[in-house]
């Protein structure tokens, strides 16, 4: 025959106290008086056999046959809750999209809205990242990154390539030649040495001033567009500014870099349709321009 199990109220009674681990705020929740309470737990300690609290006056601990009991019995409840929970869960509506600084401000930035505009679903969540780690985690759904390779478990997308280009503040005194370069301000970059561009035009060899060095290439970029002087960008961080007339390009060289852009994301999780669809449409965007970036007009 089975056994009868306590009522529902002693057990409300006893896990709302062993939660407050009060009698008196447990009865405030309930709405319930606190010698109500203490009768409902009473009635399970003696359906157990064990104290399931010790009693300092107004205060009440769990004992160790209480901390147990607790244990076994929110597994229940979870299960009661889990029971109840018929309604349908909704399709993921959301994307977490990672990315370094850089890439976040000078790559996703400008063309994000034009996704979310025309796609109202998915929402987007941004993160800053160094790498793949999070999306391996599963902490992000998608991250774009440059210099990425083959990441285990992950898929990967070219998104575009990158060449470094030499960019400057409109001005009047421009360098003309890439030989001018040599009394030029400069703005170098250790991850980006100008040997890389002047190798490009024949000139390994010239002598380029110290002028101001900083090792991130966005902040290379904003002080190029503040008139402190030429900096080797980036193309593609630098699309828009050139676009804008903020920053000319002073020559048509360029120097390729072997690194590339790269999104990264896990096939088998859910939303991959929705990041597929995202990835597909960012790929369309980073495509070549069909324009060439404009040249300063002295060069």
């Amino acid at each position: 025959m089975p056994v009868r199990p306590p009522s529902l109220r002693a057990i409300a009674a006893f896990e709302a106290a062993a939660r407050h681990q009060s009698f008196t705020r447990a009865a405030d929740e309930l709405n319930l008086t606190q010698s109500a309470i203490s009768h409902a737990i009473r009635s399970l300690e003696l359906r157990l056999g064990v104290e399931l609290f010790e009693r300092f006056g107004r205060t009440v601990v769990l004992t160790e046959a209480g901390r147990a009991f607790v244990s076994r019995l929110r597994l229940s409840l979870d299960l009661i809750s889990e029971a109840f929970d018929v309604q349908p869960k909704p399709s993921r509506t959301r994307i977490i999209l990672g990315a370094p600084a850089g890439v976040l401000e000078r790559v996703l930035a400008p063309r994000l809205n034009a996704f979310v505009e025309a796609n109202p679903e998915p929402r987007f969540e941004l993160r800053l990242l160094a790498d793949h780690g999070p999306v391996t985690a599963g902490e992000v759904d998608v991250a774009v990154l440059f210099g990425a390779g083959a990441c285990s478990g992950l898929a990967r997308r070219r998104l575009a390539g990158e060449t470094l280009i030499p960019v400057a503040a409109p001005a009047a005194d421009l360098p003309r030649r890439p030989e001018d370069l040599a009394r030029a301000r400069l703005i170098h970059q250790p991850g980006a040495p100008w040997r890389l561009w002047l190798e490009q035009v024949g000139l390994g060899e010239l002598v380029t001033p110290a002028g101001v060095t900083i090792d991130n290439p966005v902040s290379a970029i904003e002080l190029a567009r503040c008139g402190a002087g030429v900096a080797l960008a980036p193309a593609l961080l630098v699309r828009e500014d050139l676009a804008a007339r903020r920053l000319v390009r002073l020559f048509d060289a360029e120097a390729p870099l072997r690194e590339d852009y790269a999104a990264v994301w896990n096939p088998a999780a859910a939303g991959a349709e929705a990041v597929q669809r995202f990835v597909d449409w960012l790929a369309g965007e980073l495509a070549p321009s069909q324009q060439p970036a404009p040249l300063n007009a002295a060069a």
